[in-house]
């Protein structure tokens, strides 16, 4: 038509954002409800007002997101969104444009606009704000055919009604920029330039219920957990201390992970979630190691296994030293079972004993002999050092570590 004849037509694009609709960060889409604007001047649509009695405006329908389409009665530019996730023909509402006398187009149509994000912002996640960029541009028209152009020189609005805007939502629009920008040639038209409309918008969250209800919360937690260092090992409460607060860890861990995309990248709340994590882990480790002083009698540390298979080499050691024609080996065997000096005596007894053994379950100080005492004694002690060392450097670096991740969310 004589609208694409000579230089490219002009066609203003103005987006009045209405209100955030949805964001899903996991599937990396926005939901906005738009009011898309398309200007443009026809000449062959153009009149004298006083040859038609003064009528100086009539509307025209257009249908399918152009006026491509069937039932479309003028020419309009097929402008459609690049990274879409649904299209402008099923998005947009089909309206009646004004046609003015000379020749002005101005169709405006209200609807979603359904963009497929590459966001940017959310390693700071949830104190973030998100980035997302829509590009605008006719899809079959080259540069040559057409030229976009911001209308009203920005390109965008915002509100517009009584009804735009949010509340009670955890995202509200920060930001909106735009401004054309011309791609290389495609396949269609290499020789060509593409140009479209590129809109950058900034949304914020509302970062405080997450700070209420997780991160105020696994602080809590932490610290409830770190309780456990001054309740007495002999407190069956302190194990279900420990555990509880970190199966409440991993719950609240979870639930934050299903709004975020499994992705590589880290965000400040999964870094938190780790460090978190850590220090609950360590209350019920450092709680177990404890109770295993506490209760211990044995002489030292080895391992039941590693101690049965040294008493076992041993006595291999001696059965073969010992003359095979001695007095003890060819004795009765019923003689020898039967003699009192071949009974080991209590402290060959306690020397014998294994670990395993020693600590069978029994209260603290249900002891078998003094020498099971004494050693409980020496390992208690080792338990309280290591309480004592937990009480006030455990807190002290959880104390120094969340100082350090709140500093980098702060404002710089």
């Amino acid at each position: 038509g004589t609208a694409l004849e000579g230089d490219p037509a002009v066609v203003e694009v103005g987006l009045n954002i209405h209100r955030i609709f949805e964001v899903d960060v996991v599937s990396s889409r926005v939901d906005l409800v738009v009011w898309l604007r398309l200007i443009w001047r026809d000449e062959r649509l153009a009149w004298d007002p006083a040859e038609r009695g003064g009528q100086d405006k009539v509307w025209v329908y257009l249908s399918e997101g152009a006026g491509l389409a069937e039932a479309s009665e003028i020419w309009a530019p097929d402008v459609e969104l690049w990274n879409l996730d649904e299209s402008l023909q099923t998005s947009l509402a089909n309206t009646y444009a004004p046609v003015d006398s000379d020749g002005n187009i101005f169709w405006s149509r209200p609807g979603h606009l359904r963009p497929v994000c590459k966001f940017s912002g959310l390693e700071r996640f949830p104190f973030d704000k998100l980035t997302c960029k829509l590009e605008i541009g006719s899809w079959a028209y080259s540069g040559k055919h057409l030229a976009l152009v911001p209308y009203q020189g920005t390109g965008f609005s915002l509100g517009g009604s009584e009804t735009a805007g949010e509340a009670y939502s955890e995202f509200s629009i920060e930001n909106v920029t735009a401004w054309p920008h011309v791609y290389g040639g495609y396949p269609s038209d290499p020789g060509s330039g593409w140009p479209v409309m590129m809109y950058e918008i900034t949304l914020r969250r509302s970062w405080e219920p997450y700070a209420r209800g997780y991160i105020a919360a696994q602080v809590v937690l932490n610290v409830v957990g770190f309780g456990a260092f001054w309740l007495p090992a002999q407190s069956g409460e302190r194990m279900g201390l420990t555990i509880t607060a970190m199966l409440a860890a991993i719950a609240a861990d979870l639930v934050v992970a299903s709004k975020l995309p499994s992705a590589s990248e880290m965000t400040w709340i999964s870094t938190f979630s780790i460090f978190s994590q850590a220090y609950a882990a360590y209350c019920v480790l450092e709680s177990v190691v404890v109770l295993f002083f506490f209760y211990l009698v044995s002489d030292d540390l080895t391992p039941p296994l590693i101690s049965t298979l040294l008493r076992w080499a041993g006595r291999g050691r001696a059965a073969r030293r010992q003359p095979a024609g001695s007095a003890s080996s060819l004795a009765p065997l019923e003689k020898r079972r039967g003699s009192s000096t071949d009974f080991p005596s209590d402290s060959s007894r306690d020397v014998d004993r294994s670990p395993v053994e020693s600590s069978a379950a029994r209260d603290a100080d249900d002891f078998r002999s003094r020498k099971e005492a004494r050693n409980n004694v020496y390992w208690q002690g080792w338990a309280h050092s290591l309480d004592e060392f937990s009480r006030w450097l455990v807190p002290t670096s959880y104390m120094v570590v969340l100082g350090v991740m709140w500093s980098r969310i702060l404002p710089k």
